[in-house]
């Protein structure tokens, strides 16, 4: 399987020397190569994936002069097939560890501050970078509520015979709440990571700083608090005050931000009943039974 990978790079780079192939197992839009320690090679393993790839590549290159941090810089591509297994994207690999809670747990108050800050930075220079009409007519949803209310629907046609009554009911609040009130569709669009959780935050083996920031295939023109919010439930509120601090904005989103927090494991569960994804239908859906 890997010999296949390594074979349909070397169709498109064949002066690039594959010394060593690893598989990353944690992608799950995307199957993960890392080449020679120092390359990431990404292959999505849905027909979806394929226009999602082209759109996050036309975003990274767009967004990229924007960011401090480092993120991901395409420098090899194969973008030509609409096959899954041949199309993919390459990117020199960012060295860190991941920002995961056995690392964010270790961290003394004035460390995490260091961190805060960074992350804070990040989403501010992200949310405002500025929007050209060829990004939101390719990534914003110009009806944030028809996408909302779509997604409800499509939850309770195909999670609602998983679940509890209880859940069922504390589901359709959690909706109709949102839906109902307009004031959670006016707001400033921005482009936003999508998925700024614990996966995607590196930071330095060694120091108490972040190395950078992964993963853009969520990515798109929506609205900010959905970044607050992948905080949130990765972190912990009291993580998302101390960002505050550098990005005072963030703090008028707060009613959106916890909805979209709710929304996270549903949308892991559609996700993964949708795309015969087991593994993530089984991890969205567990507390809701």
């Amino acid at each position: 399987m890997l010999k296949n990978y390594a074979q349909k790079i070397l169709e498109v780079s064949p002066n690039l020397r594959i010394d060593s192939v690893i598989l990353n197992e944690k992608g799950q839009n995307n199957t993960v190569i890392e080449v020679n320690n120092e390359l990431i090679f990404r292959f999505p393993k849905y027909q979806q994936g394929i226009k999602e790839l082209h759109e996050e590549t036309r975003l990274l290159k767009y967004i990229y002069k924007y960011i401090t941090l480092d993120i991901p810089n395409p420098i090899y591509e194969s973008l030509e097939s609409q096959t899954v297994g041949e199309i993919f994207v390459g990117y020199r690999k960012i060295p860190g560890k991941t920002f995961d809670m056995q690392a964010f747990h270790s961290m003394g108050h004035e460390d995490l501050d260091v961190i805060a800050n960074q992350l804070a930075q990040f989403l501010f220079e992200l949310h405002s970078i500025p929007l050209q009409e060829e990004f939101v007519d390719h990534h914003y949803q110009k009806n944030q509520y028809k996408y909302w209310e779509d997604m409800y629907i499509r939850i309770q046609e195909k999670l609602f015979r998983y679940m509890s009554n209880e859940s069922q009911v504390l589901i359709r609040k959690h909706f109709e709440d949102f839906l109902n009130d307009t004031m959670n569709f006016q707001y400033k669009p921005a482009f936003v990571h999508g998925d700024f959780g614990v996966g995607n935050i590196l930071i330095d083996y060694h120091l108490p700083k972040v190395a950078g920031v992964i993963d853009f295939g969520g990515s798109h023109v929506g609205d900010p608090a959905v970044d607050a919010a992948a905080i949130i439930s990765g972190y912990g509120e009291d993580f998302l005050k101390q960002m505050y601090k550098f990005y005072p904005g963030l703090q008028s989103a707060e009613s959106r931000m916890r909805f979209y927090r709710g929304t996270f494991a549903l949308q892991e569960a559609l996700f993964g009943i949708e795309n015969n994804d087991e593994e993530a239908f089984k991890n969205g859906i567990f507390n809701y039974q």
